[in-house]
């Protein structure tokens, strides 16, 4: 189900990348999302092995951001900045892969979000410590509509055994 989405909206995006250059990519994700939508917080950046395939070590931020419109629209708006920062999305590859860029919506304050090019929350956010990490440093109480925990819980009983690391603290938007 689709509700109306005219008035102002909060989520909660992943971005990623195990890059060589992956602080220079978060960065620059950032900055694009800044000329797309709000930033009101930005956490910390957090390290971790690749998950689903043999690859460099990852690095992801949590980010807090609000715009106007539809959900879907949005994600649109995120994969055409992953495009133009250099993501290639390999349809021959079955798999998880290297990417230079990563944007997903984990969380959206609305709950679920059904559409033809997006699910909110992300259907696997819960069984992921990269995602659960980088998302319960600010946003820990907020609640998974389908699993009713909240982020923090769902940490507490992820049995993913990726470790995570904290990478880099960053400043607050």
């Amino acid at each position: 189900m689709i509700p109306n989405q005219s008035r102002q909206n909060r989520a909660i995006l992943l971005l990623g990348s195990n890059a060589p250059d992956a602080l220079l990519a978060l960065g620059q994700a950032r900055e694009a999302l800044q000329r797309e939508t709000e930033i009101v917080l930005a956490g910390s950046l957090w390290r971790s092995a690749a998950w689903g395939f043999e690859g460099p070590d990852f690095i992801n931020q949590a980010v807090e951001v609000t715009w106007e419109g539809d959900l879907s629209v949005f994600m649109t708006r995120c994969i055409e900045i992953e495009k133009k920062l250099g993501r290639v999305r390999n349809t021959a590859v079955s798999g998880y892969e290297n990417r230079r860029i990563d944007l997903d919506i984990i969380l959206w304050e609305g709950g679920v979000y059904v559409s033809e090019n997006l699910i909110v929350p992300h259907p696997r956010m819960h069984i992921r410590r990269f995602v659960l990490h980088p998302v319960a440093e600010h946003w820990g109480e907020w609640i998974h509509p389908v699993e009713n925990l909240s982020v923090r819980a769902l940490l507490a009983c992820c049995r993913d055994e990726n470790l995570v690391h904290l990478h880099q603290t960053t400043e607050k938007y």
